[in-house]
């Protein structure tokens, strides 16, 4: 083999090596070249569509497991005690329930008794501490303002604790004017109430719809649109009256045929003083016109325009 074919077949069997292709004719000649196929492509599946609801609101949270780390504040036991009576308008309550709430900052902790015919009542073996009491009696008598207090271990505490009575009707009215004026048409409405004291101690006033209210005892005020007045869904009745008379004007509402209730009323004021404008003209002159023949002479002056 020539130098020239040497070099010839070297360089074929170079280019199939670097190639790294099959040559099937590489040792006797290249007749056939078969290149290895390119690696596959992988294609990124597509994102999953969006689940999330458009509004907050919609997504519900799973509860967590967890456990509860505020600690209520107790109101026993401990050195300390309160005893009282309860009274109403006819004297001590039996069978009235006394509530005492122990306060620990925003927190407190709550005891209830009831108490005995003769309207008495304790607690005992209690802590010390900020309490707030209160007593009621369903369904008429509760109390105003509860009674604060501040106990000290060892040393027993009194309190009386007294009940007003809440029973209807209830009876209020509203004038407009403020400031009714003599013969001045005006508008009274009176608002008719039952207040029920419920089993937490807790006033309601409902109101009284289809009772007949009555104005009475006003002889300085005259009504126009008739007397008694029903009262609608919202317990109220409306009249349209007018005083007669200046200075206190009282008057009353009968309810049905309880006894009548007087209402704060307002003052009636004095119309006021009627102005009168006069208009002079000035081109009217004052001529002095001769008397007419006769036995008796007048001198007449009146007003002109410049002719007797």
């Amino acid at each position: 083999m020539t130098g020239r074919g040497r070099a010839r077949r070297l360089a074929t069997i170079a280019a199939c090596v670097t190639a790294s292709v099959v040559a099937t004719g590489c040792s006797a000649g290249v007749s056939r070249l078969s290149f290895p196929d390119p690696p596959a492509r992988t294609v990124a599946p597509p994102p999953p569509p969006d689940t999330l609801p458009p509004g907050l609101r919609a997504i519900e949270e799973l509860p967590v497991a967890g456990a509860t780390t505020t600690t209520l504040p107790a109101i026993g036991p401990g050195t300390a005690s309160i005893n009282g009576t309860v009274t109403g308008p006819n004297g001590p309550v039996g069978g009235a329930t006394v509530e005492v709430d122990r306060f620990v900052g925003y927190a407190y902790a709550t005891a209830r008794t009831t108490t005995a015919a003769d309207g008495t009542w304790s607690f005992r073996n209690i802590l010390g501490g900020d309490y707030r009491i209160r007593a009621w009696q369903a369904p008429a008598l509760s109390m105003i303002t509860p009674d604060l207090l501040f106990l000290v271990g060892g040393q027993p505490q009194s309190a009386t604790l007294q009940l007003t009575q809440f029973q209807g009707p209830q009876v209020q009215a509203a004038i407009n004017p403020a400031s009714p004026v003599v013969d001045v048409p005006a508008n009274l409405v009176v608002q008719v109430t039952n207040p029920v004291v419920d089993a937490n101690g807790v006033v309601t006033a409902p109101p009284v719809a289809g009772a007949a209210v009555t104005l009475v005892d006003g002889p300085d005020w005259s009504v126009a649109n008739g007397n008694p007045q029903t009262t609608d869904g919202h317990g109220q009745a409306t009249f349209q009256l007018q005083c007669t008379g200046t200075g206190s004007a009282p008057l009353s509402a009968q309810v049905g045929q309880d006894p009548p209730v007087k209402l704060t009323m307002p003052s009636c004021s004095p119309p006021p003083p009627t102005t009168t404008t006069s208009t002079t003209n000035p081109f009217a002159t004052t001529t002095t016109c001769p008397p007419p023949p006769g036995p008796a002479e007048t001198t007449t002056t009146v007003l002109v325009f410049g002719q007797c």
